[in-house]
């Protein structure tokens, strides 16, 4: 869980197995992974269960191609090509970017995912599961998340298993990102890439669209619409839509479940996120802090 993946200790042992120098190591955030910045060898570390060890593999070999491909997405540190795993703990070691205060507009993530959806690697992709991950860290969170929210969730990917296999698509099944927002995209001088590669895969392209516009639905954030006429797609008046919105509200629940034990204003905002959604209200919710 994400308490054993911060600290001190748990860095300086990734690093030193990495050959890096993580002296003045400084936490960037912590949630499903914890992510330090490296002043040292000028390098983003990210810092994960030893679990998703073959997702930290894939997102390196995903980071690799794209390299290749001359696709703008966040680069593998050159020290480090590979992910280092020591007990209970996987890492990936990043390109640092800095960032100027003002982030990217959800705006500049429409181009790349228009470009994104018409590659392929040449290499297997996993399937889109986004019930069977959920279903993961609920297992992870055993002990740590309420039983009633923990039985609410568990419900709820029950029913999402079985309707989502035969909901229709109006876009094509190919390569998407699998958490296409804002907060993954990074400014690379006058240029926007792609960062966070661990959920890339094979899957419905719809689905990279839905998160921008859950977001705005659920934080208010602006420039929706503006977004998905620059992708080319209405992906709120698409049959599917109300599933894929069921499915991406659970996934940003579950995929917050492993920094329970470390921070109590997540676990109090997971808690009312449930109580809403329980109450099928449809109010705002607060981002993780």
């Amino acid at each position: 869980m994400t308490a054993m993946l911060s600290g001190d200790g748990i860095v300086s042992a990734l690093c030193h197995a990495a050959g890096v120098d993580s002296r003045g190591a400084s936490l960037i955030r912590v949630c499903a992974n914890a992510v330090y910045y490296l002043p040292r060898a000028n390098a983003v570390v990210r810092i994960a269960s030893v679990d998703t060890a073959a997702k930290a593999r894939r997102a390196i070999r995903m980071a690799h191609w794209l390299e290749d491909i001359g696709f703008p997405a966040v680069h593998v540190h050159g020290d480090v090509p590979e992910a280092v795993v020591i007990d209970g703990a996987v890492a990936t070691f990043w390109q640092y970017l800095p960032q100027p205060r003002q982030a990217p507009s959800v705006v500049r993530l429409a181009p790349l995912l228009r470009r994104l959806h018409k590659e392929l690697p040449p290499f297997p992709l996993p399937p889109w599961d986004p019930v069977s991950e959920a279903r993961a860290n609920l297992q992870l969170a055993v002990g740590m998340l309420a039983d009633r929210d923990r039985e609410f969730l568990l419900r709820w990917c029950d029913r999402l298993s079985r309707e989502l296999p035969s909901t229709p698509y109006r876009l094509p099944y190919g390569l998407i990102h699998g958490d296409a927002w804002a907060g993954n995209l990074l400014w690379h001088g006058d240029e926007v890439v792609l960062c966070d590669l661990d959920q890339m895969c094979h899957g419905p392209l719809e689905w990279d669209l839905v998160p921008t516009v859950v977001n705005g639905l659920r934080f208010g954030h602006p420039s929706v619409e503006e977004f998905l006429g620059s992708y080319g797609f209405d992906v709120m008046a698409a049959e599917s839509f109300s599933l894929l919105r069921q499915a991406r509200e659970l996934t940003m629940l579950t995929g917050a479940l492993s920094a329970l034990a470390s921070r109590p204003s997540i676990a109090r905002e997971i808690s009312r996120r449930i109580d809403t959604l329980r109450d099928a209200a449809l109010c705002r919710w607060t981002p993780y802090e």
